[in-house]
């Protein structure tokens, strides 16, 4: 089975890894179905009830999961409404290792807002701030850990406590970290403010500890979709193979899931991934993978043409050393990394690193009490913290737009607008499509005037 994680890079709390080397016992005993539109569904439960199977029907988008079986031969009778199947993909999440931090000599602590250069790029220096902050109107539904409620930073801006998808788990509370750092790139109001301040934020957790299923994120998305979500964040990604046909039922799932949201008008924002590949062709992609004569995609971000695919810079506007990158990016935004001696000396440089908000209920590292932070805020990279960056400049356009026309952009508007507004640098376009997200020139081209 390939390599799941979510696209971060987090300095001392870990790396947040998803990954499984084998197939696990729960994937090989689900199966995924892609139905078409004219299955005789009644018949197929009732094929299902009275087998006694456990079974999960996604109506919007035709697909269908059964858990206890080993095979997809159950649904034998029923061929010729099925347009594909294969096993359900778990994900899991690697332990967390820490690093001792390398600090630059001559680093001393300073004020959160001296650590912002990421934020102050994408609004430059906070000027879209006073265009445009969003508000609760507008929603980012953030599929991911879920966000810590008692983060002073978000709590105003979580405007619904969201779904679990996880079975067995009802709250939405984060116990991972992603899901809040995430949260508050998008929409911290606090000691550290993110890109859009005043807009609505909304859970749909898919993690509690350590391991997913394929299906709830692709439950998430529809759900998200169906919730009337303006903007949704998927800070995560995975591999799979476009010859192997146990990973097309995965694809298309996630395929069916993208196009149904598009539909919805809900635009779906992804990171590229963390291991500084390039995704433009599958079968060097492959190659990379350590799987020569295959041929792979990332995906979401990557491998679908409806995703906005998010890849992150450093500080100097160039691609981070770990962000992947190809033809499939659309757009990037600051993520940071370790700065410029990194690789050779293994010298970290906090400047170069970027700040969010992280869960009160997860120790506060030693590197942030060297800093003097308060508990809640850790030092982070990794296109995870790209990603949101894109996703609260889509809400701060979806925003601007609904005020200036009365009425709610189109997806492919609001990618126009994402597109024009960015900042064109020196870096090669299939290391940052066309350019670095910028929030004030995006609504500065709405008040340009209306894009078709």
């Amino acid at each position: 089975m390939k390599k799941w994680s979510f696209s971060c890079l987090p300095l001392l709390v870990g790396f947040l890894f998803i990954g499984s080397q084998e197939e696990a016992k729960a994937a090989e005993t689900t199966y995924l179905y892609g139905l078409k539109e004219n299955a005789p569904m009644e018949e197929i439960i009732e094929t299902l009830e009275e087998k006694s199977l456990e079974y999960n029907f996604i109506e919007e988008i035709q697909m269908l999961s059964i858990e206890g079986i080993s095979s997809n031969q159950v649904l034998d009778d029923f061929e010729a409404a099925i347009e594909w199947s294969g096993p359900e993909q778990v994900i899991e999440v690697e332990p967390e290792t820490e690093k001792a931090p390398l600090v630059k000599k001559g680093e001393t602590p300073s004020q959160y807002a001296s650590w912002r250069w990421d934020i102050d790029r994408v609004t430059n220096d906070g000027a879209s701030y006073g265009m445009e902050k969003g508000n609760h109107n507008v929603k980012v539904a953030v599929v991911d850990s879920g966000i810590d409620f008692n983060h002073p930073d978000l709590a105003p801006n979580i405007i619904d406590k969201g779904k679990s998808f996880v079975p067995g788990i009802t709250t939405t509370q984060d116990y991972l970290g992603h899901g809040t750092m995430v949260s508050g790139v998008i929409a911290a109001n606090g000691n550290i403010q993110g890109v859009a301040p005043e807009v609505g934020l909304v859970p749909y957790k898919v993690f509690h500890t350590d391991a997913a299923d394929s299906m709830w994120i692709i439950e998430a998305i529809v759900e998200a979709a169906k919730d009337d979500m303006d903007v949704i964040n998927l800070s995560l990604g995975t591999y799979k193979s476009i010859k192997n046909k146990e990973d097309h039922a995965v694809i298309e799932a996630y395929r069916r899931a993208a196009k149904y949201a598009t539909k919805e008008g809900s635009i779906i924002i992804a990171s590229s991934g963390t291991d500084g590949y390039d995704m433009s062709k599958p079968k060097d992609l492959a190659k990379q993978l350590g799987e020569p004569g295959d041929a792979q995609i990332h995906l979401p971000g990557g491998g679908l043409s409806e995703v906005v695919t998010v890849s992150a810079t450093n500080n100097v506007d160039q691609l981070a050393y770990y962000s992947n990158f190809g033809r499939q990016v659309n757009i990037a935004a600051p993520a940071g990394d370790y700065g410029e001696n990194y690789e050779t000396t293994g010298q970290m440089q906090l400047a170069a690193m970027t700040i969010t908000t992280y869960p009160l209920n997860i120790p506060q590292s030693e590197l942030s009490k060297y800093v003097g932070f308060e508990h809640g805020y850790e030092f982070m990279t990794g296109t995870s913290l790209a990603a949101p960056k894109v996703s609260a400049v889509a809400a701060l356009i979806i925003a601007e737009y609904q005020e200036k026309y009365n009425k709610k952009p189109t997806v492919k508007q609001i990618k126009k607008y994402l597109y024009k507004g960015a900042s064109r640098v020196a870096a090669p376009k299939r290391e940052v499509g066309v350019g670095i997200v910028n929030a004030h020139e995006s609504l500065k081209a709405i008040k340009g005037g209306k894009i078709k």
